[in-house]
Formats: C-alpha cells, structure tokens, sequence
C-alpha cells in the first residue's frame, strides 16, 4: 500500500475523505491527516509518504507555501491539491509550485476520486520504476475491495456528506430515509459546540483521555436535548465531530414563522449553553443564522464555524451570527511592527514603548478579528523574540483580553531584569555579553561562554568587563539569577529546589548558603515574609 498524507483544517471533510473507499481500491492508504502545512511537515519529517492531499487554505500555513516546502524537501511526493470552484487562481498558483494534480470538493466521490488517485498510483510507480501490480492485477486477484464504511454511523456519514456538498437532491432524500432521520432540512439553523482546551497534543495517552471524556459528554448531551422542554419542537440531531467539538442540527423545515424559528433557535442554544455550564469544562458555541433552501445546512454550518472563531473575541460563551463578523486571514500592521522591533526594544529596555504598541497591537486584531491561531502564532514567535524568564510554557488564549494580560506580563518578565543595569555607552564586547548573560543567566553560563559570543578571549573580556560596568562577571551573572530567584519565591508557589534550578543554581544547598549570604535571611523565610 502506498502511504498518503491528508491536509484539511475541516474535520467532516477529512473524515468524509478517510470513509471513501477508493484509497484501498487504487492501492492507497491514509496513514495521517493533518489540520494545516506545519503539522504536514512535521509528519513528513519523521515518516516517508507517496502521495500528500492538501486543502489551499488552512491556518498557520497553508497550501501553497506546504507544497513548496515539499518541492524543496521532498521532491518525489506526489501532491493533489483539493479546492472549491473560486479558488482557481489559488489552484494556477499551486499547480506553479509544483502540484501534480487538483480535484474540486464538491465533484468528488468514490467514482472521482478512485480516477484520481488511480493515475497518481500509476504515476508513483512509474517514476520508481515500481515493479508493483496494478490495480487491475490486484483487482483479479483480490476481487471487489469491501467497502466498509457500513459500519459507521449513519447519522453521521449523512450529515457529513452533505457539508461536503457531495450528493445530489434525489439521493440525499434517499440517505436521509437510510438514516432514520426525520428532518428535511429545507431551513435550517447550525450550532457548533467546542471545548476550549481540545487543541491537539503528542501524548497519545492524554489524547485517549479526552476522546473518552469527549464521547461520555456528547451521550450526556444528547440525552438532555433529546428530552427537550416540553410542546411541539423541530427535529434536531446532535453528531459529534471529534476532537472536543459537537454539531446540533436544527431542522426547520415545516415552521413558517420566522419569530417561532428564532425562538427555537435561541432556545435550543440556550439549552446547550446550560449543559455545557454544570460541566467541568470550558466550552465556546457558535450559533448559525435560519438558512433556507437546499445549501441551508452547509451555509448554516460554515456561519457557525465563523462564530466559533469569533467568539475569541468576545466574553459571551454564546455567539450569534452576524453579517459583518468577518474572520481576517492576515496580521495586522500593528502587530507585525511589534514584531519586528520586539528584539530592538529588549536591547534598549524600552517596556514603556513595548506596553505602547502591544496596546495598538491588540486594538488592530479586536478590529481586523483574525483567526485566533494566528493570533497564538504570532504572540509564541514574540516570546522567542524577547526570550522571557519563563519561555516555553504552553499558553491558551481563550479570548482576546488575555492576550493583553499576557503581554504585560511578558514585559515584567523581559525588562524587570538584567537589561535595565546594562549602560548605554558600552564597549561592543561588553554589550554582546552583558545581553548574552540576561539572556542566558538560567542557564550553566560563564565566562567563556559570554567571551565566545562576544568573539573574544574570556582574560580579556574579565577586565574589560569590570571596568565598563563596575562590577565582576561573576559577581553580575549571581545579581541576575538572585533577582529571578527573589521573583519566583515572591510570585510562585515553586518549591525551593525548583527555584533553584530555574534561576540557575544546579545546587540547592549552595543558592541557600549564597541566598542567606546575600539578603540575611533564608529562600524560606524571604518568601514568607513578601507574602
């Protein structure tokens, strides 16, 4: 079997895509899907693929610039590129950076797509010279492949069909029947349930405790909308989409009342919303505006995505399609001049004007309202940029507000020390290691290691040292690391060894012998008396 790698940040359409089985028919397998280009190659990196199936737009990286990482790491790849109809100049572009081939989301099907990846099987093993059978042979030998998609939910595999735009009238009346669902869906209303800490992670153990957590709530949740209010109530369905996120379809096909759609509508999230708040959990729902016609359902879902992302910036834990709550694609101009003067103003110590721009910087993306995993993105690279006390540690922004939280704490954190005792008027040696050492105090530093990044020998930088800021290396590099310690005793709850380790002491017992030297008292009673 040849490997493929699958790149869609929308659940239903990977899992729509995984059920099909053309991939075993034309000799293929799904070894990994993946939600955007840096996960792709991050999974490219560590495993040989034939073949990778890449949506054009997805966050944090997309198509286009993951097919032309291939192309310079991976040549061999097969790549199809997956789009939807007014995305053809995208897909001009894709082809340009080395795609081999296209298909449009809503033509495909087994019989499409077993054509597609049929000439991609046929093309792989030409260029390898694969002594491989084809699909005929196989299929002679083999016989007919089992399709075994019958033993998925139907519920499920109907609705994900139809956000995927994949059947016709006449045969998606036939499957809504086949799955015993008794909405028609003609108007239709979509709210999307999703848990705020559902972001993926590498501990396949902690990733089985969630999916567990995740089913035993979505039985819970069922059971509660299915017992409903009381009187007369559309058909509603409740799927579970993987990964922390749930779909209620709501069905209104037979109300012609639009104040009666609306009281559904808000009474059903309503409903939801009371669930989601007796659990443990921090949930987030988008609600869809009442769309009608055949497209209802797939419009209807996409608002409610929209809202999902949008409620980043917004404290309710319900949000409500609106017509001009646009999701921006791009970073605002404020915050890319942060980021680029972000090393700039830790050199010079400039928190007051680091506090200025973060506070543009977090108007422009309330105004603009880009995705928040752009957001995310943007504030790890600052973090790399400014290289805090505390770098490394995952944070989750669950809404805007935080974000501003956070970057006034960074600045306490990048300019509380170190930078503020390096002078202005530094010889270019002394500077490069004075910087190096706030940078790197928390770490087994010394002498030699500033001298070789300030390119010269450890003597010389010593005098140098001592004559320009006053004070012995040594002696500067402990003031740093006792300041960080005196910090963490003040602000955490880190036992001692840990403070310790974190401000640089790989011995306990030599920090409390320097600490009480120093300050005259012990970490201990320091930390009990700044409480």
């Amino acid at each position: 079997m040849r490997k493929a790698l699958l790149a869609d940040d929308d659940f239903l359409v990977r899992s729509y895509l995984k059920m099909l089985s053309s991939w075993e028919k034309a000799g293929f397998e799904i070894t990994a899907d993946v939600r955007d280009g840096e996960e792709a190659l991050e999974v490219l990196d560590r495993e040989k693929m034939d073949m990778v199936v890449t949506d054009i737009a997805m966050p944090l990286m997309d198509g286009i610039e993951l097919i032309r990482e291939i192309r310079k790491k991976y040549p061999d790849i097969y790549i199809i590129v997956l789009s939807c109809h007014d995305e053809f100049e995208y897909v001009k572009k894709a082809m340009k950076e080395g795609a081999d081939e296209y298909v449009l989301k809503n033509t495909l099907n087994e019989e499409s797509l077993y054509t597609v990846l049929k000439a991609a099987e046929e093309h792989i093993g030409q260029s390898r010279e694969d002594p491989k059978e084809s699909i005929a042979d196989t299929e002679r030998e083999t016989g007919e492949k089992t399709d075994h998609t019958g033993n998925m939910n139907e519920k499920f595999l109907f609705f994900n069909q139809v956000l995927a735009g994949t059947m016709s009238g006449e045969e998606r009346e036939e499957k809504r029947i086949q799955a015993g669902i008794c909405g028609k869906y003609k108007n239709s209303a979509v709210i999307v349930i999703k848990r705020e800490d559902a972001e993926y992670t590498d501990d396949p153990l902690e990733e089985a405790k969630k999916e567990q957590y995740s089913l035993e709530f979505y039985r819970h949740m069922q059971e509660k909308l299915s017992a409903g209010t009381g009187g007369s109530e559309p058909e509603k369905e409740l799927i579970y989409l993987g990964n922390g996120t749930y779909c209620c379809f709501l069905d209104l096909s037979e109300e012609h009342k639009s104040s009666l759609m609306y009281q559904y509508l808000t009474g059903t999230a309503s409903a939801c919303y009371k669930i989601c708040a007796e659990a443990e959990e921090v949930y987030k729902i988008g609600v869809s505006n009442i769309c009608i016609g055949e497209d209802a359902l797939r419009q209807a879902y996409q608002q409610a995505r929209m809202m999902i992302k949008n409620s980043f910036y917004e404290k309710d834990k319900v949000a409500y399609y609106e017509v001009d709550n646009v999701i921006g694609t791009e970073l605002p101009e404020e915050a890319e001049k942060l980021s680029e003067a972000a090393e700039l103003l830790r050199k010079k110590n400039g928190k007051a004007e680091f506090l200025s721009m973060s506070e543009k910087a977090v108007q422009a993306f309330r105004k603009v309202r880009c995705d928040s995993q752009l957001v995310r993105q943007w504030f790890r690279e600052l973090e790399q940029k400014l290289q805090p006390v505390t770098s490394g540690k995952d944070i989750q922004f669950g809404y805007i507000g935080e974000v501003q939280e956070e970057l006034e704490h960074l600045a306490e954190q990048v300019f509380e020390c170190g930078a503020q005792d390096i002078p202005e008027d530094l010889s270019q040696p002394v500077r490069i290691a004075a910087e190096y050492v706030a940078r790197h105090y928390r770490e087994a530093v010394g002498l030699g290691d500033a001298a070789e990044a300030a390119g010269v020998n450890s003597t010389y930088l010593s005098y140098l040292f001592s004559q320009e800021m006053g004070i012995g290396f040594a002696n500067y590099l402990l003031n740093l690391r006792m300041e960080h310690a005196k910090k963490l005793l003040k602000e955490t709850n880190l036992k001692m060894w840990q403070v310790a380790e974190e401000s640089g002491f790989n011995d306990y017992h030599y920090f409390s012998k320097v600490f009480k030297k120093t300050e005259g008292m012990s970490p201990a009673q320091y930390r009990k008396c700044s409480g």
